[in-house]
């Protein structure tokens, strides 16, 4: 293992020094040579105060792959590095980690064989366990709880949740899942109950339903959670959040009619399974829900909006939109939903509706602007916010804002090619306008001269983790450029002036 470590250090330039009064503060930066003769591949498990884990996937002969784990402290110091080699008919499907352990699901070529891959965080350590899902299943969701991995997928595009025991290495489905027209929205732990939430969407007869179904950690049916259908308003998604041992939050988006095109949010608090009034909060009644928009162009919609309400019309307006997992904020929840079209590659927008999985028909997902709320306990909207994303474009639907808080603030970013953009909000005020950083590398007069896959993360307190892969030139390279991955390690300061303001300070004088 020592020397393991070692030849990764050869490769590694660590501790860049920038200017303490940034903005955008870039304390350390780690960088793996990538290789230019073997597939090989880096993934980044950020784990809040604990560090991160850094997994590099590489080909090597007979296509079996060496997964090489690197561990750092919330430093990035190395703690320690392991290694693992797979089997060339094992391919990776889905990860998940907890507090302790990292997990990968792994599934054999043209089988119904599974393998769940277990990390020890503490020491490195890996431990097997395989299974046979004895079905053909087109895996989407991916949990574990305790020593139950619980794999959501489609059979005969039915769907199916089944729960792989680490102990006796048995598989069983979960029951009364399997229905036609049905749709698994998400799979949520509850580990303060030792639970599984399914959520579930369903379309019939031109009618839609949402529900929860909550199993034990034994894999039985605890409950059913009907979710009403109120004024033609039905749920698309939730996120359940577990407030004690009797109550939970469901927040969401929901639509008008059987369609994936949200109308606004909504907020509810269950008891047992037992849901209390909804609270329908339409987009045009968010107070800031516009504001990414020029200022003409604003100004139009909401003199239609007056216009509609004075003429007794409820004004509708209908986007497609990817809801965040809830953050706590102090005595306050935070919901991040972001506002995206599918483009193909001709730039069309696909405009229909219709459920499930027509997203890999996608080239990519255009995001135009996030919303960003704070709710009581109870469920009952505070305040709303908006945060506008530049043509930001991705081949996978997935979270690209990123929050972390700083003594009542709340600071927003995004990537977008090598640059970072932020805006600080104070609830429904922004207390810092749009700024724009870029990525430093780690060697004084080098640039990067391409970047690719770029990814933001919020870690821990008030930092950031950027990560991705970078082409980066220089004069001291006798070959002009090298291939990297790159980590950064970046914080906000808010209290830092802004460049333009020091360009007018010296203007001034």
């Amino acid at each position: 293992m020592k020397n393991k470590a070692i030849f990764f250090l050869l490769w590694v330039s660590c501790w860049l020094k920038l200017p303490a009064f940034a903005q955008l503060e870039q304390s350390v930066r780690i960088e793996f040579k990538v290789s230019q003769s073997a597939e090989e591949y880096f993934d980044v498990t950020p784990l809040a105060q604990e560090g991160m884990l850094v997994t590099q996937r590489k080909e090597e002969y007979f296509n079996k792959e060496k997964w090489t784990f690197y561990r750092f402290d919330k430093d990035l110091k190395q703690r320690w590095v392991s290694d693992f080699k797979v089997e060339d008919q094992l391919h990776l499907i889905k990860s998940y980690h907890n507090q302790h352990f990292v997990f990968w699901l792994l599934q054999e070529t043209d089988t119904d064989n599974v393998m769940v891959l277990r990390l020890d965080l503490q020491n490195g350590e890996t431990e097997t366990f395989k299974g046979d899902l004895h079905t053909r299943v087109d895996i989407v969701h991916f949990k574990v709880l305790g020593n139950v991995a619980f794999i959501g997928g489609y059979h005969n595009s039915r769907p199916m949740v089944m729960a792989f025991s680490f102990f006796d290495k048995s598989v069983k489905a979960l029951p009364f899942l399997y229905t036609s027209n049905t749709e698994i929205s998400n799979l949520e732990l509850d580990e303060q109950r030792n639970q599984l939430n399914v959520l579930l969407y369903t379309t019939k007869q031109g009618d839609c339903h949402f529900s929860i179904k909550t199993y034990s950690y034994e894999g039985k049916l605890v409950k059913t959670t009907a979710m009403p259908f109120e004024n033609d308003n039905g749920l698309i998604s939730g996120k359940i959040l577990g407030l004690d041992e009797t109550y939970s939050l469901l927040v969401g988006n929901y639509a008008q009619g059987c369609t994936q095109y949200s109308q606004g949010l909504y907020f509810s608090k269950i008891k047992d399974s037992e849901p209390e009034a909804l609270q329908w909060v339409d987009f045009s009644k968010l107070e800031n829900f516009f504001n990414y928009l020029k200022p003409k162009r604003k100004q139009r919609v909401v003199e239609k909006i007056s216009k509609q309400k004075e003429e007794g019309k409820e004004p509708k307006f209908r986007y497609r939109l990817l809801v965040h997992d809830v953050i706590k904020h102090g005595d306050e929840f935070v919901l991040v939903a972001e506002v995206y079209y599918p483009v193909y590659k001709s730039g069309n927008i696909y405009y229909g509706g219709g459920m499930s999985n027509l997203q890999r028909e996608y080239d990519a997902f255009r995001y135009t602007h996030a919303v960003v709320c704070g709710f009581d306990k109870s469920g009952k909207l505070l305040w709303d916010n908006c945060f506008s994303l530049e043509n930001v474009e991705n081949i996978e639907l997935v979270p690209m804002v990123q929050i972390t808080r700083q003594e009542g603030l709340l600071v927003l970013a995004y990537p977008k090619e090598e640059k970072i953009h932020t805006e600080v909000i104070e609830r429904n005020r922004v207390v810092r306008e749009k700024e724009v950083h870029e990525l430093k590398t780690a060697v004084e007069g080098e640039k990067i001269v391409d970047s690719q896959q770029g990814v933001l993360s919020a870690w821990y307190d008030r930092f950031f983790v950027a990560y991705g892969y970078q082409k980066v030139g220089g004069e001291k390279w006798a070959n002009g450029s090298r291939d990297v991955f790159y980590i950064n390690k970046l914080s906000y300061n808010p209290n830092a002036p802004r460049p333009d303001a020091k360009e007018e300070a010296k203007k001034e004088n």
